[in-house]
Protein backbone atom coordinates (compact mmCIF):
# COMPACT_ATOMS: atom_id res chain seq x y z
CA UNK A 1 0.00 0.00 0.00
CA UNK A 2 1.77 2.93 -0.86
CA UNK A 3 2.00 6.16 1.42
CA UNK A 4 0.20 10.05 -0.09
CA UNK A 5 1.58 12.72 1.84
CA UNK A 6 -0.45 15.83 2.19
CA UNK A 7 1.06 19.13 1.95
CA UNK A 8 -1.02 22.13 2.95
CA UNK A 9 -0.48 25.90 1.25
CA UNK A 10 1.26 26.93 4.52
CA UNK A 11 3.70 24.03 4.04
CA UNK A 12 4.37 24.65 0.10
CA UNK A 13 4.74 28.33 0.56
CA UNK A 14 8.19 29.63 1.41
CA UNK A 15 9.10 30.68 4.65
CA UNK A 16 8.58 34.17 5.48
CA UNK A 17 5.98 34.61 2.28
CA UNK A 18 2.86 34.56 4.56
CA UNK A 19 4.25 38.14 6.50
CA UNK A 20 4.95 39.63 3.50
CA UNK A 21 1.77 39.10 1.71
CA UNK A 22 -0.43 40.02 4.76
CA UNK A 23 0.29 43.10 5.89
CA UNK A 24 0.11 43.99 9.84
CA UNK A 25 -2.89 46.63 9.93
CA UNK A 26 -1.46 50.12 11.27
CA UNK A 27 -2.53 51.08 14.89
CA UNK A 28 -3.46 55.39 15.21
CA UNK A 29 -1.58 56.74 17.95
CA UNK A 30 -3.35 57.15 21.51
CA UNK A 31 -4.19 60.62 21.62
CA UNK A 32 -6.17 59.65 18.27
CA UNK A 33 -8.07 57.32 19.56
CA UNK A 34 -12.04 57.71 20.50
CA UNK A 35 -12.42 59.15 23.67
CA UNK A 36 -13.63 56.36 26.37
CA UNK A 37 -17.39 56.82 27.23
CA UNK A 38 -17.75 58.22 30.36
CA UNK A 39 -19.80 56.86 33.64
CA UNK A 40 -23.18 58.71 33.51
CA UNK A 41 -23.63 61.27 36.28
CA UNK A 42 -25.76 60.51 39.38
CA UNK A 43 -27.63 62.98 41.40
CA UNK A 44 -26.74 63.66 44.68
CA UNK A 45 -27.47 61.68 47.29
CA UNK A 46 -30.18 62.87 49.59
CA UNK A 47 -29.24 62.64 53.46
CA UNK A 48 -30.87 59.65 55.24
CA UNK A 49 -32.99 61.10 58.01
CA UNK A 50 -32.09 59.75 61.03
CA UNK A 51 -34.64 59.39 64.21
CA UNK A 52 -33.22 61.47 67.19
CA UNK A 53 -32.12 59.91 70.08
CA UNK A 54 -34.77 59.81 72.83
CA UNK A 55 -33.04 61.99 75.17
CA UNK A 56 -33.03 64.37 72.70
CA UNK A 57 -36.62 63.88 71.91
CA UNK A 58 -37.29 64.23 75.78
CA UNK A 59 -35.56 67.76 75.37
CA UNK A 60 -37.03 68.83 72.30
CA UNK A 61 -40.67 68.20 73.97
CA UNK A 62 -39.92 69.74 77.52
CA UNK A 63 -38.50 72.76 75.41
CA UNK A 64 -41.65 73.13 73.68
CA UNK A 65 -43.71 72.05 76.59
CA UNK A 66 -41.52 75.39 78.66
CA UNK A 67 -42.57 77.84 75.25
CA UNK A 68 -46.14 76.83 75.26
CA UNK A 69 -46.70 77.15 79.35
CA UNK A 70 -45.13 80.89 79.09
CA UNK A 71 -47.07 82.02 75.99
CA UNK A 72 -50.12 80.87 77.59
CA UNK A 73 -48.76 82.95 81.76
CA UNK A 74 -48.53 85.89 79.37
CA UNK A 75 -51.96 85.85 77.95
CA UNK A 76 -53.03 85.56 81.10
CA UNK A 77 -52.11 88.37 82.47
CA UNK A 78 -52.63 90.49 79.30
CA UNK A 79 -55.96 89.36 80.71
CA UNK A 80 -56.03 90.34 83.85
CA UNK A 81 -54.17 93.56 83.56
CA UNK A 82 -57.35 94.41 80.86
CA UNK A 83 -59.91 93.10 83.41
CA UNK A 84 -58.06 95.20 86.32
CA UNK A 85 -58.48 98.33 84.26
CA UNK A 86 -62.15 98.06 84.08
CA UNK A 87 -62.82 96.44 87.71
CA UNK A 88 -63.56 99.69 89.41
CA UNK A 89 -66.52 100.96 86.84
CA UNK A 90 -67.91 97.35 87.35
CA UNK A 91 -67.99 96.41 90.67
CA UNK A 92 -71.11 97.69 91.39
CA UNK A 93 -72.20 95.84 88.77
CA UNK A 94 -70.83 92.78 89.89
CA UNK A 95 -71.68 92.60 93.07
CA UNK A 96 -75.49 93.06 92.03
CA UNK A 97 -75.33 90.54 89.77
CA UNK A 98 -73.83 87.78 92.06
CA UNK A 99 -76.60 89.27 95.00
CA UNK A 100 -79.52 88.77 92.11
CA UNK A 101 -77.86 85.29 91.03
CA UNK A 102 -75.67 83.59 94.18
CA UNK A 103 -78.22 81.39 94.52
CA UNK A 104 -79.68 80.34 90.93
CA UNK A 105 -80.02 77.05 89.89
CA UNK A 106 -79.56 76.38 85.94
CA UNK A 107 -78.65 78.73 83.43
CA UNK A 108 -82.40 79.81 82.70
CA UNK A 109 -83.19 80.16 86.81
CA UNK A 110 -84.52 83.34 87.78
CA UNK A 111 -83.44 85.53 90.29
CA UNK A 112 -84.60 84.58 93.97
CA UNK A 113 -86.98 86.60 95.38
CA UNK A 114 -85.61 86.26 99.02
CA UNK A 115 -81.44 86.18 100.42
CA UNK A 116 -80.56 86.75 103.42
CA UNK A 117 -81.05 85.79 107.29
CA UNK A 118 -84.61 86.88 107.73
CA UNK A 119 -85.48 84.88 110.73
CA UNK A 120 -82.90 87.28 112.84
CA UNK A 121 -84.00 88.15 116.44
CA UNK A 122 -83.31 91.37 117.13
CA UNK A 123 -82.06 92.55 120.31
CA UNK A 124 -83.92 94.92 121.39
CA UNK A 125 -82.17 98.32 123.47
CA UNK A 126 -84.73 99.28 125.96
CA UNK A 127 -85.32 99.43 128.98
CA UNK A 128 -81.41 99.75 129.47
CA UNK A 129 -80.31 101.27 126.37
CA UNK A 130 -82.23 103.98 125.28
CA UNK A 131 -79.89 105.91 123.46
CA UNK A 132 -77.97 102.56 123.05
CA UNK A 133 -79.17 101.69 119.27
CA UNK A 134 -75.39 100.84 118.21
CA UNK A 135 -74.45 98.27 120.59
CA UNK A 136 -77.84 96.74 120.44
CA UNK A 137 -77.29 96.08 116.74
CA UNK A 138 -73.93 94.67 117.10
CA UNK A 139 -75.07 92.85 119.74
CA UNK A 140 -77.48 90.91 117.16
CA UNK A 141 -74.81 90.91 114.56
CA UNK A 142 -72.46 88.74 116.81
CA UNK A 143 -75.15 86.30 118.25
CA UNK A 144 -75.84 85.90 114.43
CA UNK A 145 -72.46 84.75 114.21
CA UNK A 146 -72.42 82.51 117.13
CA UNK A 147 -70.86 84.72 119.34
CA UNK A 148 -72.91 86.13 123.19
CA UNK A 149 -72.66 89.30 123.87
CA UNK A 150 -74.40 92.06 126.03
CA UNK A 151 -75.38 94.88 124.64
CA UNK A 152 -75.15 97.08 128.12
CA UNK A 153 -71.95 95.99 128.13
CA UNK A 154 -70.34 96.11 124.99
CA UNK A 155 -71.94 100.39 125.55
CA UNK A 156 -70.00 101.14 128.16
CA UNK A 157 -66.85 98.79 128.15
CA UNK A 158 -65.86 98.64 124.64
CA UNK A 159 -67.26 100.77 122.13
CA UNK A 160 -65.34 104.41 122.58
CA UNK A 161 -67.20 107.08 123.92
CA UNK A 162 -67.08 110.48 125.79
CA UNK A 163 -69.26 112.36 127.98
CA UNK A 164 -69.63 116.55 126.96
CA UNK A 165 -68.15 119.04 129.17
CA UNK A 166 -68.86 122.24 129.57
CA UNK A 167 -66.61 125.82 129.90
CA UNK A 168 -69.70 128.77 130.48
CA UNK A 169 -71.80 128.48 127.71
CA UNK A 170 -70.18 126.18 125.42
CA UNK A 171 -70.46 122.36 125.18
CA UNK A 172 -67.37 119.96 123.98
CA UNK A 173 -68.04 116.46 122.80
CA UNK A 174 -66.46 113.93 120.80
CA UNK A 175 -66.26 113.40 116.63
CA UNK A 176 -69.20 110.32 116.28
CA UNK A 177 -66.68 109.36 113.72
CA UNK A 178 -64.06 108.73 117.02
CA UNK A 179 -66.39 108.05 119.85
CA UNK A 180 -70.02 108.11 121.40
CA UNK A 181 -71.05 111.25 122.43
CA UNK A 182 -72.79 110.82 125.88
CA UNK A 183 -74.57 108.52 127.84
CA UNK A 184 -76.21 105.83 126.12
CA UNK A 185 -78.19 104.74 129.26
CA UNK A 186 -79.58 108.19 129.60
CA UNK A 187 -82.99 108.44 127.97
CA UNK A 188 -81.38 112.59 127.36
CA UNK A 189 -78.02 112.57 127.81
CA UNK A 190 -77.08 110.01 124.59
CA UNK A 191 -76.49 111.00 121.15
CA UNK A 192 -74.71 108.04 118.84
CA UNK A 193 -71.41 107.55 117.11
CA UNK A 194 -71.20 105.98 113.66
CA UNK A 195 -69.57 103.26 112.10
CA UNK A 196 -65.11 103.27 113.16
CA UNK A 197 -66.01 103.73 116.89
CA UNK A 198 -68.10 100.23 117.32
CA UNK A 199 -65.85 98.20 115.04
CA UNK A 200 -63.15 99.54 116.92
CA UNK A 201 -64.96 97.83 120.17
CA UNK A 202 -66.04 94.83 118.46
CA UNK A 203 -63.11 93.71 117.55
CA UNK A 204 -61.25 94.83 120.95
CA UNK A 205 -63.96 92.27 122.50
CA UNK A 206 -63.85 89.58 119.96
CA UNK A 207 -59.92 89.50 120.90
CA UNK A 208 -60.89 89.47 124.33
CA UNK A 209 -62.69 86.35 124.16
CA UNK A 210 -60.57 84.60 121.67
CA UNK A 211 -62.90 84.99 118.82
CA UNK A 212 -61.61 84.62 115.17
CA UNK A 213 -64.30 86.79 113.72
CA UNK A 214 -63.86 90.40 113.18
CA UNK A 215 -65.73 93.22 112.39
CA UNK A 216 -65.69 95.29 109.23
CA UNK A 217 -66.02 99.17 108.43
CA UNK A 218 -68.77 99.07 105.27
CA UNK A 219 -68.61 102.96 105.12
CA UNK A 220 -69.55 103.85 101.64
CA UNK A 221 -70.94 100.56 100.67
CA UNK A 222 -73.31 100.94 97.81
CA UNK A 223 -76.60 98.81 98.14
CA UNK A 224 -75.76 95.68 95.63
CA UNK A 225 -72.97 95.54 98.32
CA UNK A 226 -75.12 95.22 100.92
CA UNK A 227 -77.23 92.65 98.87
CA UNK A 228 -73.98 90.71 98.44
CA UNK A 229 -73.40 90.45 102.46
CA UNK A 230 -76.43 89.54 102.46
CA UNK A 231 -76.59 86.87 99.89
CA UNK A 232 -73.51 85.28 101.44
CA UNK A 233 -75.55 85.18 105.03
CA UNK A 234 -74.33 88.19 106.94
CA UNK A 235 -76.99 90.63 107.89
CA UNK A 236 -75.72 93.89 108.46
CA UNK A 237 -76.12 97.04 110.43
CA UNK A 238 -76.44 100.37 108.88
CA UNK A 239 -76.96 103.85 109.97
CA UNK A 240 -80.76 105.13 109.58
CA UNK A 241 -83.70 106.66 110.90
CA UNK A 242 -85.94 106.19 113.74
CA UNK A 243 -89.36 107.02 111.85
CA UNK A 244 -88.17 105.68 108.43
CA UNK A 245 -88.21 108.79 107.17
CA UNK A 246 -85.58 111.43 105.62
CA UNK A 247 -83.08 112.70 108.10
CA UNK A 248 -83.27 115.79 110.29
CA UNK A 249 -81.05 117.97 112.02
CA UNK A 250 -81.50 118.89 116.02
CA UNK A 251 -82.58 122.57 116.28
CA UNK A 252 -80.55 124.87 119.01
CA UNK A 253 -78.33 121.80 120.58
CA UNK A 254 -74.65 121.92 118.99
CA UNK A 255 -71.38 121.11 120.59
CA UNK A 256 -67.77 121.81 119.38
CA UNK A 257 -65.64 119.52 118.09
CA UNK A 258 -61.88 118.21 119.06
CA UNK A 259 -61.23 120.06 116.26
CA UNK A 260 -62.81 123.07 116.62
CA UNK A 261 -65.80 122.68 114.08
CA UNK A 262 -69.43 123.33 115.62
CA UNK A 263 -71.66 120.12 115.19
CA UNK A 264 -75.33 119.73 114.75
CA UNK A 265 -76.30 116.53 114.94
CA UNK A 266 -78.73 114.21 113.60
CA UNK A 267 -82.35 114.69 115.52
CA UNK A 268 -83.62 111.31 114.58
CA UNK A 269 -80.60 109.08 114.02
CA UNK A 270 -80.61 105.16 114.29
CA UNK A 271 -78.94 101.86 114.03
CA UNK A 272 -80.69 98.94 112.60
CA UNK A 273 -79.68 95.47 111.09
CA UNK A 274 -80.39 94.97 107.48
CA UNK A 275 -81.41 91.28 107.49
CA UNK A 276 -82.34 90.20 103.78
CA UNK A 277 -84.49 91.06 100.94
CA UNK A 278 -87.68 89.61 99.92
CA UNK A 279 -89.63 90.66 96.99
CA UNK A 280 -89.51 94.77 96.55
CA UNK A 281 -88.95 94.79 100.20
CA UNK A 282 -85.84 95.54 103.22
CA UNK A 283 -86.43 92.73 106.30
CA UNK A 284 -85.17 94.93 109.09
CA UNK A 285 -84.62 93.76 112.61
CA UNK A 286 -85.28 96.79 114.83
CA UNK A 287 -83.68 97.23 118.64
CA UNK A 288 -86.49 99.19 118.86
CA UNK A 289 -88.95 98.54 117.24
CA UNK A 290 -88.67 94.09 116.25
CA UNK A 291 -88.65 93.13 112.78
CA UNK A 292 -90.11 95.48 110.64
CA UNK A 293 -89.64 95.35 106.79
CA UNK A 294 -89.56 99.05 104.73
CA UNK A 295 -89.63 98.49 100.71
CA UNK A 296 -86.34 98.97 98.83
CA UNK A 297 -86.35 102.55 97.40
CA UNK A 298 -87.23 104.14 101.23
CA UNK A 299 -83.82 102.52 102.55
CA UNK A 300 -81.59 102.79 99.72
CA UNK A 301 -82.75 106.56 99.92
CA UNK A 302 -82.61 106.75 103.54
CA UNK A 303 -79.21 104.90 103.75
CA UNK A 304 -78.09 107.11 101.03
CA UNK A 305 -78.74 110.22 103.08
CA UNK A 306 -77.23 108.93 105.74
CA UNK A 307 -73.98 108.68 104.29
CA UNK A 308 -73.82 105.18 103.56
CA UNK A 309 -72.81 103.87 106.75
CA UNK A 310 -72.44 99.92 107.54
CA UNK A 311 -70.87 97.31 108.80
CA UNK A 312 -70.70 93.63 109.37
CA UNK A 313 -69.02 90.66 111.10
CA UNK A 314 -67.44 87.53 109.36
Amino acid sequence: MSTRTIRTAAALRPAGQWEQAIPLPAFAPVEAAAPLRQPRSRQPERPVYRAPAPRRRRKRRLAGAVVRLAVVALCGWALLRVLGQTQGALADGIDRAKALFSVTVGMNAEAPEAFGVPEVEPVLQNPTLPNGCEAASLATLLRCAGVEADAAELAMEWIPRQEFSYSGPDRFGPDPEEAYAGDPTSPSGGWYCFAAPVVQGANNYLAFIGSSLRAQDLTGASFAKLEQQLADGRPVAVWFTQDYADPRFSEGFTWTLPSGEEYTPYANLHCLVLAGVEGGDCLLADPLSGNTRVDKDTFERIYTAMGSRALAVR
